[in-house]
C-alpha cells in the first residue's frame, strides 16, 4: 500500500465530496442504497464517466476509510474469531468494509462542513497510523 502526504489525501477527500455532490444534485428523489454495490451499479448506469472519476478516487482513499462498527457486527466477529469460523470472519469483515464505504459516501454528500472535516480529520490519522506501522 502506498502512503500519500497529507496535503494530497486531503485534496482528493474534498475531489470526491465535491464529485459526490454534484452527483447528488442529480439523483431523483427518494432514493437510498442499501449497498455500495448498488450505489456503483446505479451510478455506472446513469453516470458512467462520474463513476470512473468516483471509483477511482475510491480506490486511492480506500485504505484511510475508517471502519464503522456497530456492536451487533462486533458481537458476530468476536464470535467468529473465537469459534476459528474463517469463512465466517472472512464475510463479516468483507460485509463491514462495504457498509464503512457506504457510510463514508453517504457522509460526503449529506454531512455539512464542520462534519465532513472531522471526517477529513479521521481520514488524516488513520493515514498518519498507517504510515507510523
Amino acid at each position: 500500500m502506498r502512503i500519500i502526504s497529507e496535503p494530497s489525501l486531503i485534496c482528493f477527500l474534498w475531489d470526491l465530496r465535491q464529485a459526490l455532490g454534484s452527483f447528488e444534485k442529480e439523483m431523483p428523489e427518494g432514493i437510498d442504497f442499501i449497498s455500495i454495490d448498488s450505489f456503483f451499479y446505479y451510478l455506472n448506469l446513469a453516470y458512467p464517466v462520474k463513476c470512473r472519476e468516483i471509483c477511482a478516487l475510491m480506490a486511492i482513499l480506500e485504505p484511510f476509510i475508517p471502519t464503522f462498527i456497530s456492536e451487533k457486527n462486533l458481537l458476530g466477529l468476536l464470535a467468529a474469531y473465537v469459534a476459528g469460523d474463517a469463512t465466517r470472519l472472512d464475510h463479516l469483515e468483507q460485509n463491514l468494509m462495504h457498509r464503512s464505504k457506504l457510510i463514508f459516501i453517504k457522509s460526503a454528500i449529506l454531512d455539512n462542513d464542520a462534519h465532513w472535516e472531522n471526517m477529513v480529520s479521521i481520514c488524516c490519522k488513520i493515514r498518519e497510523k498507517r504510515k507510523d506501522g
